[in-house]
């Protein structure tokens, strides 16, 4: 019978278990040490999204129009009076000329009635009228009104001269007749003195009396004809000063109206002056253009609709986060903020820092879920706005975040032995 072999440890494989107890020693040593000591960033983890206050300013335009050109896209930089987007003003402009043309005409024909106004030989044309038609018509109503004027002033005169040649011409004939009386009126008393005489009859004396009565008619009739002719002519005086008078009215009136259209028009070239300067829309500030709402040249802007926003250069870049009740006490203003948004088609994860600028001090309920939160305000950092201008990212309000608040530094140990620890807790609290 062979005797068994007891194969006894060499010297070389005793080193060897030395050897593997030493790196095992040393290993959980070195683990041990770090989960002991080495500090770990504690997180609030939140979600959030983008503040819908960045100060940006919404582009709008009053009336509305076509689309002739648009200059900028989403994400683009733009200065402040930098043109973003053209609108068509063929409509603007022709409402403008027309509306020139009427002012010049308006102009010309103030002048002429303010000539004609103030009785002035010819119209003071202001410098502001530049044209030639708006002149060249009202002076031709100018010199036509006023020969109408002459033309007529001339008959009304010739009407007097003839009604005073007639008055001239009866009294000329009272002065005649009147002669006549009074010779006739002698002769009756020199044949009175003879009929007194018995020297002639009676038959004479009864004809002189008879022609002297008959004179002495057409004495009365010339005096009630020549004052009848003075009234005429008194007349034909107050119808010349009437018509003069009303000439002056209407021309007043007229002036007036004219003052007022020109005014109206005045006020409709500087609004159509301003539509026309806001079919060019140009940027109030400097910063970043977002939410674009219109891509195609010949598009119609609706009136007093959003076109785009501009997200200000210098806007503060905020993040609201729902902060969990059971963090509120370890979350506190200054405290650094990691955030990273779902919005980024990136291929590596870009984290962007922030800092809490902002913790509410009273509970906000999530509409969807019914739960409540704390509201943090999360602004990002300089070197964050950096980040996402190299990246080409542009924030638009509403995106969706996550944001993760360092609220502290634990080990690892601590991580590992706290549900240990807080079921120890709730056991020892037990009734």
């Amino acid at each position: 019978m062979d005797k068994k072999q007891i194969k006894v440890p060499s010297h070389d494989d005793t080193a060897v278990v030395r050897f593997g107890l030493v790196v095992v020693f040393v290993v959980f040593v070195l683990i041990g040490g770090w989960m002991t000591f080495a500090p770990l960033a504690t997180s609030s983890v939140a979600s959030g999204k983008v503040s819908a206050d960045l100060g940006k300013k919404t582009m709008q335009h009053l009336e509305g129009g076509i689309i002739e050109a648009i200059y900028v896209k989403d994400g683009d930089k733009v200065k402040k009076e930098q043109i973003l987007m053209k609108l068509s003003d063929v409509q603007v402009k022709a409402q403008l000329d027309i509306l020139n043309a009427q002012y010049q005409d308006s102009i010309a024909l103030l002048a002429r009635l303010k000539a004609q106004r103030d009785s002035l030989k010819q119209i003071e044309f202001p410098k502001e009228l530049h044209d030639a038609d708006s002149i060249k018509n009202q002076m031709n109503i100018f010199i036509s009104s006023n020969k109408s004027i002459e033309d007529e002033t001339a008959i009304t005169n010739n009407k007097i001269v003839q009604l005073q040649s007639q008055i001239d011409g009866t009294a000329s004939l009272m002065s005649s007749k009147k002669n006549r009386f009074e010779s006739i009126s002698e002769e009756i008393l020199e044949w009175e003195d003879l009929y007194k005489q018995r020297l002639v009859d009676k038959q004479k004396i009864r004809d002189l009396q008879r022609e002297s009565n008959m004179i002495e008619g057409d004495l009365a009739s010339a005096k009630s004809e020549i004052a009848k002719l003075k009234e005429q002519i008194s007349e034909v005086n107050t119808q010349k000063l009437l018509r003069e008078k009303q000439f002056k009215n209407e021309t007043l009136q007229k002036y007036v109206e004219a003052e007022t259209h020109l005014s109206d028009l005045k006020s409709k070239i500087i609004a159509n002056e301003d539509i026309l300067n806001r079919t060019t829309i140009s940027s109030p500030i400097n910063g970043t253009v977002v939410g674009l709402s219109l891509h195609t040249v010949g598009g119609v802007v609706n009136p007093s609709k959003p076109i785009l926003e501009i997200i200000p250069e210098d806007a503060k870049l905020l993040v609201i986060a729902q902060v969990k009740t059971t963090d509120i006490d370890k979350v506190k203003v200054g405290l650094l903020a990691e955030v990273k948004f779902a919005a980024f088609n990136l291929k590596n994860i870009l984290v962007i820092n922030g800092r809490v600028i902002h913790v509410s001090a009273d509970i906000f309920i999530d509409e969807a879920t019914q739960s409540p939160y704390y509201e943090a305000k999360i602004e990002i950092t300089q070197e964050g706005k950096e980040r996402l201008e190299e990246k080409g990212f542009v924030f638009v309000s509403g995106m969706p975040a996550e944001v993760m608040i360092n609220i502290g530094n634990r080990t690892a140990l601590d991580y590992l032995t706290k549900p240990f620890q807080e079921m120890l807790d709730r056991s020892l609290n037990e009734e």
